[in-house]
């Protein structure tokens, strides 16, 4: 899901009705254990002190038929203690706060213990822009 935030960033920007703000020049990953809401509410990330921080989304393919994907795993730092479940992704404009731009549930949950790395494989994340419901 794409937010209405970003929705309207993105057309402002590309039909020049309305520039600012600008689209980001970095997109950053992050986890959530709650359902994020279209108005980029509703996100609950583990704490910066459990060894959690946003990824920077550098492995990005070209867009087929209006889609992306990660050209490489994605991975993040080591958890030094317990993240929870986390059941979504998250991308935002900023490494920390910032704008909530898109969000999806995960295939599959994932509890975080200590000592573990959060890998996204290759392929296996899909963004699209949609129609807002």
């Amino acid at each position: 899901m794409n937010t209405t935030y970003f929705l309207n960033q993105v057309m402002g920007n590309v039909f020049g009705t309305k520039k600012t703000p600008a689209l980001p020049a970095k997109f950053y990953l992050g986890l959530s254990s709650t359902t994020p809401a279209i108005d980029g509410t509703g996100v609950t990330e583990p704490l910066s002190s459990s060894g959690y921080a946003r990824v920077e989304l550098s492995t990005l393919g070209e867009p087929t038929n209006g889609v992306i994907s990660n050209t490489a795993d994605i991975s993040f730092d080591e958890s030094t203690a317990n993240w929870g479940t986390m059941t979504h992704f998250v991308i935002y404009d900023s490494q920390e706060g910032g704008n909530l731009l898109v969000f999806d549930a995960l295939s599959t949950p994932r509890s975080v213990e200590t000592a573990t790395i959060v890998t996204i494989k290759q392929g296996s994340m899909t963004l699209s822009l949609v129609n807002p419901s």
